[in-house]
């Protein structure tokens, strides 16, 4: 209960970080700037090129926020402050986790129907499942890879590799590769799961039933696998700060 209490507390405190950095502001922006990309394609647009804007969302939104947020509250100490406080590092992470995907799930979702609205209430379902998956592994991206970051421009370092091969997932989204080469070449490529995911939920007839399980399956196993790994760096971090 103690413990329930903490993390309630940090998910206030980082609502109130997140506003007064104006990270819902931007977010606001993003996502208009993406309802007006889907608003100027053609009626019936195919779903791979609206599940493709879907999928920059967690990108932009929690990866690229979640950097601002962590680097912002390690300029100001708040590693020191942790480190002397009853506060763990996993709550730390959680409240990060918490706050930005449901940040970046209600982007996701206000495309999801600029695009299909109105939007079935079965199809609607499916893309909050989709979504939560999707910004959930976005975010826990970012803290992990903003955890040993010095700087902004030291996480886009980072970051930008990671992009690019996220991205070469649209080479099958879009059929550039086909048959057995997506599995050899992209089987293991987070954001190839992401587009199954995004495809499922706009029709499950645009892929098989395996495709969805390993989609879904691999993204769980990968938001399990990041989250213990962010967590052993940032208490790493949070134990040197108390030297």
């Amino acid at each position: 209960m103690r413990t329930f209490g903490i993390l309630t507390r940090l998910v206030i405190w980082d609502v109130k970080l997140q506003a007064r950095e104006n990270v819902y502001l931007f977010t606001v922006l993003t996502t208009l700037t993406f309802c007006v990309f889907i608003w100027l394609l053609p009626d019936r647009a195919p779903d791979t090129v609206v599940t493709g804007v879907l999928f920059l969302d967690p990108a932009v939104v929690g990866t690229s926020f979640v950097a601002a947020i962590v680097l912002t509250e390690r300029s100001q100490n708040t590693l020191v402050a942790l480190a002397v406080s009853p506060v763990r590092p996993s709550d730390y992470v959680l409240s990060k986790i918490i706050t930005l995907t449901l940040l970046t799930f209600a982007g996701g979702m206000a495309l999801v129907y600029a695009a299909y609205y109105p939007v079935p209430l079965d199809q609607a379902i499916r893309f909050i499942i989709a979504m939560a998956f999707t910004g959930t592994l976005g975010v826990v991206g970012g803290v992990l890879l903003v955890a040993t970051a010095n700087s902004m421009n030291h996480f886009i370092a980072r970051a930008f590799p990671v992009s690019v091969v996220l991205y070469l997932a649209f080479l099958a989204h879009f059929d550039v590769v086909k048959g057995v080469w997506v599995w050899i070449l992209l089987g293991l490529n987070p954001g190839h799961a992401m587009l199954r995911s995004l495809l499922w939920a706009a029709d499950p007839s645009n892929i098989s039933t395996a495709e969805a399980i390993y989609a879904f399956g691999y993204m769980g196993l990968l938001i399990a696998a990041f989250f213990v790994w962010a967590l052993r760096l940032y208490r790493d971090n949070i134990a040197r700060s108390a030297t």
